[in-house]
């Protein structure tokens, strides 16, 4: 049976959009016929053992797919040290097929293509994983997963993101390439001016209060 590992590199572990995409995901490769195991590297890379057990996890599966969100155009440290775990052990598989799914909160998925998929080309090309695809997804806090929802829960605002996560399933259950592939996870409708705006000023009020609570000085320009 062809096995799978879902590595969710999200810092909020299990409360994350990152973990409501693996959940997906999983289900959608067991509906298949393939053996999926999902780990929370937030969990795993505390524990000397986790992380031996996880790396022996990967030399024994045929698929590894790395789920996490965008960190300033680059990876989350978790996913980093992961990726420099996984390139200690040397050679492995060549057959391991890799394929990373990213999830950002601003719209424009190029602030993932841009930077933070070559990284995981380039790690994929030198640990001699078989690059299977990959998926960036702008508007990642539309799936709301920090608040635990599930891609069920948030009704006709996951289809676009269900089915994508559904091809990808189905390209690694049959072998069959799937593409670098782009979207945006909420409707177009807040890509308009009006709305634009509206968000942009709603994020800033929302920054800026959570600045606030931690101490932070919100309005100091230290280089003015």
């Amino acid at each position: 049976m062809t096995g799978a590992l879902i590595l969710v590199g999200s810092p909020r572990g299990r409360l994350s959009s990152s973990t409501s995409i693996g959940n997906y995901l999983s289900k959608q490769l067991d509906d298949r016929g393939l053996e999926v195991e999902t780990l929370w590297l937030r969990e795993v890379l505390p524990s000397e053992e986790r992380t031996f057990q996880m790396l022996e996890s990967v030399g024994a599966v045929d698929i590894i797919i790395v789920i996490a969100p965008l960190y300033d155009d680059c990876q989350p440290y978790l996913v980093t040290k992961t990726m420099e775990l996984i390139a200690d052990q040397g050679t492995l598989n060549a057959d391991i097929r890799f394929i990373p799914i990213v999830n950002c909160g601003l719209p424009e998925h190029q602030q993932i293509t841009a930077v933070a998929i070559p990284i995981y080309r380039r790690f994929a090309s030198t640990v001699g994983f078989r690059w299977a695809g990959s998926l960036a997804i702008g508007g990642g806090e539309a799936i709301q997963g920090a608040s635990g929802k599930q891609l069920e829960d948030i009704g006709n605002m996951a289809n676009e993101l269900k089915e994508r996560l559904g091809e990808i399933a189905e390209s690694l259950a049959t072998g069959i390439q799937y593409p670098d592939t782009s979207m945006i996870a909420f409707p177009s409708f807040f890509l308009n001016p009006i709305m634009s705006k509206f968000t942009v000023w709603m994020n800033n009020r929302s920054w800026k209060s959570q600045a606030k609570k931690k101490g932070g000085v919100v309005d100091a320009a230290p280089y003015a």
